[in-house]
C-alpha cells in the first residue's frame, strides 16, 4: 500500500493539557506528512490498561483496511516490558507489550506480533519516561511507509495477554459478571450480552436481579429514553454488552462502581 492516504490512530492516558500527544503526532508526521491522524481517545484512565483495551477493541475495525493503530498506556516505561508491532486482519498495530491489544488479540485468529527491537528506527535519545515519542511513535510512521514489520524484531508468539471476565455460572440461579469499562457518560459496560439474561427473550418470562454496588437492579429497557429520570437500569448497549446505566445521571458516580467491578445476577427459578 502506498504511503499516501495511510491513517493512523492514536490512543492514550496522556490527557490534553500537556505536550505529550503534540510531541508524538510531530514524530509521526516528520516521517510522512501524506498521513491522516485521528483520535481515538487521550481520556483513557491513568494507566488504565482494560479499559485502553477494550475501547481500542471497539474502535480499530471502524477504520478502514491498513490503518495503523498506536495505543500507548504504559505504566511500565523504562522497564524490562517488551515494545511490540502487530498485524490483524487488515489493520496495523503499535503498542507496549502489556495487554493493551488484548481484545484485537481475541477478535482475530490470524493476529501476529513482533518484538520491536531494531532500535535504529528510534527517535534519539530514548527517553526513558517517554517511549511514546520516541519509540513508538517513529515506527507508527515507518509502518505507514510500508516497512515490514518482521525489520522491526523477531516473531513475539506469546504478547502479554490481560485476563479478560466472563460471565460465570456459579449456580443455576446465579451469574457472577463483571464491570469492562465505564464510559463518559457513567454508564457500566457489563461482560454480559443480552442472551445471557432471560429478561430480553419474550419467550423466558423469569425475572432478574441485578447487583451493582450494593444497590439491586430490576429494570431492564430496550433503550436510553424508556427509563424514568434518576432511574438506574439496564440496556443493551452499542458495544453489544449489557449497560447499566441511569437515566439523566451517572450511574457510576451513584452506585461508586468502577471498571473491574464485580455484577452479580440472580435469575428467578
Amino acid at each position: 500500500m502506498s504511503d499516501s492516504g495511510r491513517i493512523v490512530t492514536l490512543l492514550t492516558d496522556f490527557g490534553l493539557r500537556d505536550h505529550f500527544v503534540a510531541a508524538m503526532k510531530g514524530v509521526i508526521l516528520s516521517l510522512n506528512p501524506n498521513i491522516t491522524l485521528v483520535d481515538i481517545t487521550h481520556m483513557i484512565p491513568a494507566q488504565d490498561i482494560h479499559s485502553a483495551a477494550f475501547t481500542l477493541g471497539q474502535a480499530y475495525s471502524c477504520f478502514p483496511p491498513g490503518t495503523i493503530h498506536l495505543a500507548v498506556v504504559d505504566p511500565g516505561v523504562g522497564s524490562a516490558r517488551k515494545a511490540l508491532a502487530a498485524s490483524a486482519g487488515t489493520h496495523f498495530f503499535v503498542a507496549p507489550d502489556n495487554g493493551i491489544l488484548s481484545y484485537v488479540q481475541k477478535s482475530q485468529e490470524d493476529f501476529a506480533a513482533h518484538e520491536i527491537t531494531a532500535d535504529h528506527y528510534f527517535r534519539k535519545p530514548v527517553s526513558s519516561t517517554f517511549h511514546g515519542r520516541d519509540v513508538f511513535a517513529p515506527i507508527a510512521g515507518y509502518i505507514s511507509r510500508d516497512i515490514p514489520l518482521r525489520q522491526l524484531g523477531p516473531a513475539l508468539p506469546k504478547p502479554v495477554q490481560l485476563k479478560i471476565p466472563v460471565p460465570a455460572k456459579m449456580r443455576e440461579d446465579l451469574i457472577q459478571a463483571a464491570v469492562l469499562a465505564v464510559d463518559h457518560f457513567g454508564n457500566l459496560i457489563t461482560n454480559l450480552m443480552p442472551g445471557d439474561l432471560p429478561v430480553f427473550d419474550p419467550a423466558q418470562p423469569r425475572t432478574v436481579k441485578m447487583l451493582a454496588g450494593q444497590k439491586e437492579i430490576t429494570a431492564f429497557h430496550r433503550t436510553y429514553s424508556e427509563g424514568r429520570p434518576g432511574e438506574i437500569f439496564v440496556v443493551p448497549g452499542s458495544t453489544g454488552y449489557l449497560e447499566i446505566v441511569m437515566k439523566e445521571g451517572s450511574a457510576a458516580s451513584v452506585l461508586n462502581v468502577k471498571s473491574g467491578a464485580p455484577i452479580g445476577v440472580i435469575l428467578s427459578l
